[in-house]
């Protein structure tokens, strides 16, 4: 299995991580993706269909299923790049392990796109190349599966946890921009031989 295949492998199991994440809470998971709250019935349709189109792609293989989560992760960075631009607070693609919409999550998106459309020509199935992998050789199968799980894992981090993260830093960063902007001066020293003013008093 190339590098590329095993990206998009795990690109597919975030997928099926965020199709479930809508079946699960599809009150959270559709707030503000495309500026409206969806009906949760258009949620889980939605949700179902990134569980479906993910599980193809890792036990199928082939053409069809890469596409349709290239297609997907497509659609996703538009949709993210709409809320972004109009400010919304969500981005509502992992439920309740969600944040703001960011640039990160839309090149993340782009990029799971256009490796999901190259790995389209490979027609791979992931899970029996795995499978197979670990029949052969057991210690490189484990690897493979291991690695291509950790992908998703940090896909999952930068999709939710990082864009947090910078968003609470660029806030800190304002509110300390803003304190030093407005900070108390302090009164000017009195040069020798001039009063000093102690109380509303001279002396």
């Amino acid at each position: 299995m190339s590098v590329l295949s095993a990206i998009h492998a795990s690109a597919a199991i975030l997928l099926v991580v965020a199709g479930v994440a809508k079946l699960a809470r599809p009150a959270d998971g559709f707030a503000g993706l495309v500026g409206f709250r969806a009906r949760p019935f258009l949620v889980r349709t939605l949700g179902g269909g990134e569980v479906v189109a993910g599980a193809g792609a890792l036990w199928l293989g082939g053409p069809v299923a890469a596409s349709a989560v290239g297609l997907l992760y497509a659609a996703f960075a538009l949709a993210v790049l709409r809320a972004l631009l109009i400010g919304a607070e969500s981005c509502g693609c992992f439920g309740r392990l969600d944040a703001p919409p960011s640039r990160v999550h839309v090149l993340g998106n782009l990029a799971l796109a256009a490796v999901s459309f190259v790995a389209a020509g490979a027609d791979v199935a992931p899970v029996q190349t795995i499978v197979q992998s670990i029949s052969d050789r057991p210690a490189y199968g484990a690897a493979l599966a291991l690695e291509i799980v950790l992908m998703a894992g940090l896909g999952l981090v930068a999709f939710t946890a990082l864009p947090e993260a910078l968003g609470a830093r660029t806030v800190r960063a304002a509110r300390h921009d803003t304190d030093t902007l407005f900070r108390s001066v302090p009164p000017l020293a009195a040069k020798p031989g001039e009063p000093v003013a102690v109380e509303g008093r001279r002396r």
